[in-house]
């Protein structure tokens, strides 16, 4: 019998990660809708650290949106051990405090403080996460797309629900035309498969497979 794989995050070694990186770092506190970028002006690459609040993570390419992203969280996009030409940035939807280093100074304190079974736990809770990501939203229907953004938004926490619009959300996730998200979302209000006010999510009652 396969086993089923764990969507809970995995805390434990990220708390772990932090005690070993928070000393070699830099403090940041940022309000928000702010943009923060992985590297500087020079080329630098960083990792951020999120202990407080909550922001979301764009791809630069093409702008889309890939993921809101809660505190505790570590982030490390830009330049891991395999260097990327693809950039993104983070915007914070709400504020944002914790700290970064430059990415080789962490890999010498994850090397040092011997966290490098807590670093791949936490690389592979993030694989599955875009690997369920890919399922939900590559080659999946318009419907599918919305119905699977609307279910990651339900789980969220109810402030932040209640600061993010649902249309712009889903246009930023998916690139789903405005007016055809408008329209499927009045036909599930009207269902009552879904609750908002003031074009913000409430609550997700029930939703159908297929529209």
């Amino acid at each position: 019998m396969s086993k089923v794989i764990s969507f809970i995050k995995p805390v434990n070694y990220l708390e772990m990660l932090r005690t070993g990186l928070a000393p070699a770092a830099k403090n940041f506190d940022i309000p928000p809708k702010e943009t923060i970028r992985f590297n500087d002006e020079k080329g630098e690459h960083y990792c951020w650290f999120l202990q407080h609040g909550s922001l979301s993570i764009y791809r630069e390419s093409n702008e889309l949106l890939l993921e809101l992203v809660s505190s505790p969280v570590l982030l490390t996009f830009a330049n891991d051990l395999i260097p990327t030409t693809q950039q993104y940035h983070m915007v914070t939807e709400t504020r944002c405090k914790g700290f970064y280093l430059p990415v080789d100074l962490a890999f010498e304190q994850i090397d040092k403080h011997q966290l490098w079974k807590a670093y791949s736990h936490w690389q592979a809770w993030q694989m599955r996460i875009f690997e369920w990501r890919d399922a939900c939203f590559t080659g999946a229907s318009t419907y599918a797309q919305i119905r699977s953004t609307l279910l990651i938004m339900a789980d969220w926490d109810k402030e932040i629900r209640s600061k993010i619009g649902v249309i712009n959300f889903i246009q930023k996730r998916t690139h789903i035309s405005r007016s055809v998200i408008a329209e499927i979302l009045a036909a599930l209000r009207k269902g009552n498969y879904i609750e908002m006010s003031k074009g913000k999510l409430i609550a997700v009652n029930r939703l159908p497979n297929n529209y």
